[in-house]
């Protein structure tokens, strides 16, 4: 199972929607004039007409055109293109009758579109304009010629038509429009959400950083009394305070991994990732001398060399100590590379990833299985790196975490040292 990443859903672009209403309202207008011409025998000047339906289908090619650039649409570009159609439709009506048409109320497509997409003052404008292209076609419009006995009928049957064609019209666009409002009540659920976990994440650095402060004077009085109490012992007692020793200087240097882990760029030389991990087993057994750990590159791919930023040390031994709490045996950290990232998994033979989704939900509640904050801290980290975590059941029983990371924010900066992989 996949933790917390979340699909934003893509808003449709306003041009989008006008290239859709536009190819329809083409489409049915050049089927009507077929129609009424063909078959009911209403004689339309097609030449001014048909120029008109041209000029508005090579809008709506540039604006496909448009569609492709990666440029946003700014509200005077859309006032632009309803402000075309607005245009376009009033000729065709003067052509068509006028105000007499039935099909005189497409002039509040334009209007609608407008209300949608645009602020109020270029929506206001829109259907003022609106107005006064209605205005204009009461007075100046070239009457249809109908065939004699027909009138009627053929007014009634364009009003019929033209309610349907506003029916689908307009349930099409409620319908979109009632979507986006869900996608972006999801959105905004997933923003409060992360919000909360980044919250939760300040809470606990600024715990950490206080805590680190305060730790360092009592690890120098413990390294002074370790180096006291060694200059006397000898036996099994030296044993056990040289192990303290080497434990002190290991908690010295996650001090000093806390301020590495604020710098803007990673620390250090580049090493091929196989070394990488093998270089991080050998790390966690100073934390952990009685665990036992089996690292291997398992990848076809020849291991990369790669820059890892000290968070990753952190949140990867976080993982290797939540296997070793999980279960008794032999933690295995596998690696390997795909077309874009590195892959990390870890594997364990505990009870599976319930406790550890269980710690996901409710982090800082320690199981009796050791699973606290930081399967939590680890997953937020390999996220800011631009990668995720996965959790999923392994074969036989245990855990296997998964671990992706993206090769671009890994891989050293081209030079000298990029083209040299350290041989494990």
């Amino acid at each position: 199972m996949h933790f917390p990443t979340r699909l934003s859903p893509t808003a449709e672009p306003p041009l989008a929607r006008l290239l859709w209403l536009r190819n329809f309202l083409l489409t049915g207008l050049l089927l009507l004039m077929l129609w009424s011409q063909l078959y009911i025998g209403v004689q339309l000047p097609w030449l001014p007409m048909g120029i008109t339906l041209l000029l508005l289908a090579a809008l709506n090619a540039f604006t496909a055109l448009r569609l492709r650039q990666a440029a946003a649409t700014q509200p005077s570009e859309i006032l632009l293109n309803l402000l075309a159609d607005l245009a376009g439709l009033t000729v065709l009506l003067l052509f068509a009758g006028g105000w007499t048409n039935p099909f005189v109320s497409l002039l509040l497509l334009p209007v609608v579109m407008a209300a949608l997409l645009l602020p109020p003052l270029m929506a206001w404008l829109t259907g003022g304009l609106a107005v006064l292209a209605y205005t204009l076609l009461a007075f100046v419009n070239l009457p249809l010629v109908l065939p004699a006995g027909k009138a009627f009928s053929l007014h009634v049957s364009g009003m019929w038509f033209n309610f349907a064609a506003s029916a689908v019209v307009v349930v099409f666009m409620v319908l979109k429009l009632r979507t986006r409002l869900a996608d972006r009540e999801r959105e905004l659920a997933a923003f409060r959400e992360d919000n909360l976990r980044n919250e939760q994440v300040v809470a606990v650095a600024l715990t950490a950083a206080g805590a680190a402060h305060e730790l360092g004077t009592p690890l120098n009085t413990l390294a002074i009394l370790n180096e006291s109490l060694l200059a006397h012992a000898d036996g099994e007692t030296r044993e056990d305070l040289e192990l303290m020793r080497t434990q002190i200087e290991r908690c010295r240097e996650l001090l000093r991994d806390l301020s590495r882990t604020a710098q803007a760029a990673p620390a250090g030389e580049p090493v091929a990732a196989d070394r990488y991990l093998q270089q991080l087993c050998e790390e966690w057994r100073l934390l952990r001398p009685a665990a036992q750990v089996q690292a291997r590159w398992s990848g076809a791919q020849a291991a990369l060399p790669i820059l890892p930023p000290a968070k990753l040390d952190q949140s990867l031994i976080n993982l290797l100590n939540n296997a070793a709490d999980a279960a008794p045996g032999t933690v295995k950290i596998e690696g390997r590379l795909d077309a874009e990232g590195l892959c990390i998994d870890i594997l364990d033979n505990g009870p599976g990833p319930t406790p550890a989704l269980r710690a996901m939900a409710e982090p800082g509640r320690s199981s009796k299985n050791g699973l606290g904050l930081g399967l939590f801290l680890s997953n937020a980290s390999i996220e800011s790196l631009g990668g995720h975590v996965v959790l999923s059941e392994r074969g036989g029983g245990g855990t296997c975490v998964s671990i992706w990371l993206p090769l671009q924010g890994l891989q050293p900066a081209p030079g000298p040292q990029a083209h040299q992989g350290a041989q494990p």
